[in-house]
């Protein structure tokens, strides 16, 4: 099989309809996930206008002072909700803590639901800064919007997993979903940039279902083929970039690729990037798939729940 050079673009407005277009569209998508991992989407139905404010909002709240910032550090919640500073988060070991910072929100629940749910240490309150005022409102319409794109993306997954077609989405009704505001500041504006490497996130693959990333004109974005190469994933107006994460990887025994990827921190001014790490309900069983086990093959991984594999790996970042 010839490597990926590019990373395939697909019109997803079919998804919404029924018949021939939507089954062509859930092969594009399959074709996507196992042979690159990455893809994008147009079409997709959000509003342009809701994505600007929030990258307007996401500038705003950088712009802050830092003890504004700190007033609702992660570090003050138990539900890895909230602000981590420069340095907060390391993605590469080898490489060193990155040179970003960024704010989470995530799916919370009213206190009387809160005591009853599964895997409520996951479902607690966000901490929402006093500033920007529209922050919380837009960026839970945003959070809604982004959770509607995934599930209609889940049918594709199912499409080409011969599936039914609501067997993803069903799982993903209440999500343990992260929507997360990125910043990468100029290099010029960092402490010790002569010892910084070229790069603003190290190389990772991401350890959850789907991710659904906005970013700006900036760029940086690369994923890694098979050969090694890293190839750019250019910004395309009005496009959302999609990937695949270890979860999903795991629930089809590799058959999708979570495909290592990175930012270079090659950027004059500001990169700012807006990605939703879309999870299943967190009781969801995460095991092989139907169909994904050929005659003779061993299965890669045990099963586990959606919420332990979450909770672990949200640990090894910030715990």
């Amino acid at each position: 099989m010839a490597d990926f050079d590019s990373i395939p673009i697909i019109d997803v407005s079919s998804l919404g309809g029924s018949g021939r277009g939507r089954r062509e569209c859930g092969k594009s998508i399959g074709e996507a996930c196992r042979n690159v991992g990455f893809f994008y989407v147009v079409n997709h139905g959000v509003e342009e206008g809701l994505v600007r404010e929030t990258f307007v909002l996401a500038r705003e709240f950088f712009a802050l002072p830092l003890e504004d910032k700190m007033a609702v550090a992660m570090k003050r919640s138990p539900w890895f909700r909230g602000y981590f500073p420069l340095g907060g988060e390391t993605t590469d070991p080898e490489v060193g803590a990155d040179p970003k910072e960024g704010f989470d929100i995530s799916l919370e629940l009213p206190p009387s639901d809160l005591e009853r749910a599964p895997f409520a240490h996951l479902r607690g309150p966000n901490q929402w800064p006093a500033r920007p005022v529209r922050l919380r409102p837009v960026f839970s319409t945003y959070y809604e919007a982004l959770s509607d794109l995934g599930r209609r993306l889940s049918l594709a997954f199912a499409l080409a997993l011969d599936l039914p077609e609501t067997f993803f989405a069903s799982r993903l009704d209440h999500p343990t979903a992260i929507l997360r505001i990125l910043h990468y500041p100029p290099r010029t504006n960092l402490p010790d940039m002569a010892t910084l490497p070229d790069v603003g996130c190290g190389a990772h693959s991401d350890y959850g279902y789907l991710t659904i990333l906005a970013q700006d004109a900036v760029g940086g974005l690369q994923v890694q083929n098979r050969a090694g190469k890293w190839i750019d994933a250019v910004p395309l107006p009005g496009s959302f970039v999609c990937n695949i994460g270890e979860m999903m990887a795991r629930w089809t025994n590799d058959r999708f690729r979570a495909t290592q990827h990175r930012v270079i921190g090659r950027h004059a001014g500001s990169r700012y990037s807006v990605p939703f790490f879309f999870h299943p309900n967190p009781e969801v069983m995460i095991d092989c798939l139907p169909g994904c086990l050929a005659e003779g093959e061993v299965q890669k991984y045990p099963p586990i729940q959606s919420g332990t594999h979450l909770e672990s790996r949200l640990r090894e970042g910030y715990g």
